[in-house]
């Protein structure tokens, strides 16, 4: 079964987000011209710039550059470039540079940062702003500074955002105070036109040139933030706009960054064991591995036993299981099902027998008191011991080709 299915693995593809494929490696620099007795030429100064932007984009956080594996490598920045070229941009000279993928992703481990693969989530971004006698939506095409900042801030750092528009379908399905309040389902409804991976609400005070900004990220697709269980990320930063925007920005970076990072490396914070019942093709077989696999809170999938149309997976998850049995269940091919009565049975029967091998060593040492280590005795002290390890939880669910 495993073979046929394999077989299948180049006819079939499943997605479970709609990522966004980020520009990383590759950037251009103003040429600055030097003075003769200058250190560092134009192009070298330019090369290290380079290197400094491809570096923060890798990992979505300005804070990597101080690094000092880091601030080595860009003195050295010639070492990990692919392609160079001299070019002209607004009339000044510039380079346009591509750096090479595997050394800088080299480097970040090396330094202890984490890569944020190019593949990324978008994420559709509500600013609503307290002047303080109003509070309004920031929409796309409002103009404001702090939208454009917003954006300026999100490309240089690599994170693909989305701001709605705010035409007449978005000025007539939301009120700011429903954004500011974080009603979830107001939010989610108003969202949905959006084709992005997860949603943010960033909530701005104002007090003259200072600015408070919170946020709460909700990781998930619209339709799905509403989901009581779905447990939101927030954040708080307070300074000037470009403060504020940079620090809301880096904290997002730092996030998607460290998530991707532990699912590449496969960092396990619990495991579980996962059985499918109704699966009769091999087609079915291959769609629930690659369906497990691409969930966000899994780290790895083992096939661990095939029994007729019952398969079973130890899945080892980054997240918890109710955040996995959150993601699993939206699938309209898979529903849970209870754990069968002969379960229970088995247990009891364990527990009976257990308890009946108590009493045979209890009567083993009262006959022979004198040599505890019967055979008898043994074998019940074995028992007892591999009963006492704790075994994996099952997940029960039904396939539905």
């Amino acid at each position: 079964m495993r073979f046929l299915a394999c077989m299948l693995a180049a006819l079939t593809s499943f997605s479970a987000f709609a990522v966004t494929k980020v520009n990383v490696f590759d950037t251009e620099a103003v040429v600055i011209k030097q003075k003769e007795d200058a250190r560092y030429s134009g192009e070298e100064l330019a090369r290290r710039e380079g290197m400094r932007d491809v570096i923060v984009r890798a990992t979505g956080d300005a804070a990597s550059l101080d690094n000092e594996v880091v601030k080595k490598a860009v003195t050295q920045s010639s070492r990990f470039l692919s392609t160079i070229t001299p070019s002209e941009k607004d009339g000044q000279p510039t380079l346009k540079m591509s750096f090479n993928p595997k050394q800088i992703q080299a480097l970040l481990a090396q330094a202890d940062l984490p890569y944020w693969p190019d593949e990324r989530a978008r994420l559709l971004v509500w600013v609503v702003e307290d002047n303080g006698y109003d509070r309004t939506i920031s929409w796309e095409q409002s103009q404001r500074t702090s939208i454009a900042n917003l954006r300026y801030v999100a490309a240089q750092k690599g994170l693909p955002i989305t701001v709605p528009v705010g035409d007449i379908d978005d000025v007539t399905s939301i009120q700011p105070t429903e954004v500011w309040g974080n009603f979830t389902k107001q939010i989610s409804d108003s969202s949905r036109r959006y084709d992005v991976d997860a949603v943010v609400v960033a909530r701005i005070t104002r007090n003259g040139s200072q600015q408070n900004l919170r946020w709460t990220l909700y990781d998930d697709k619209p339709q799905f933030i509403a989901d009581a269980s779905l447990s939101p990320v927030t954040g708080e930063t307070s300074g000037t706009n470009k403060q504020v925007t940079e620090t809301f920005v880096a904290d997002l970076g730092r996030y998607y960054a460290k998530k991707s990072s532990a699912k590449a490396s496969g960092e396990i914070a619990s495991s579980v064991v996962v059985n499918f019942e109704g699966v009769v093709e091999a087609q079915s077989f291959f769609n629930i591995e690659r369906m497990l696999e691409n969930l966000s809170s899994v780290a790895s999938v083992e096939l661990m036993h095939v029994m007729g149309s019952s398969v079973d997976f130890q899945v080892n998850l980054i997240t918890d299981k109710a955040d996995f049995e959150r993601q699993l269940l939206r699938s309209n091919k898979v529903s849970k099902v209870e754990a069968p009565e002969s379960v229970a049975v088995e247990s009891a029967s364990e527990t009976q027998v257990e308890s009946t091998l108590d009493t045979t060593q209890s009567s083993a040492e009262s006959a022979t008191v004198e040599n505890t280590d019967t055979p008898v005795s043994k074998e019940a002290k074995l028992t007892t011991e591999e009963s006492a390890e704790p075994k994996p939880e099952i997940l029960m669910y039904e396939w539905r080709s």
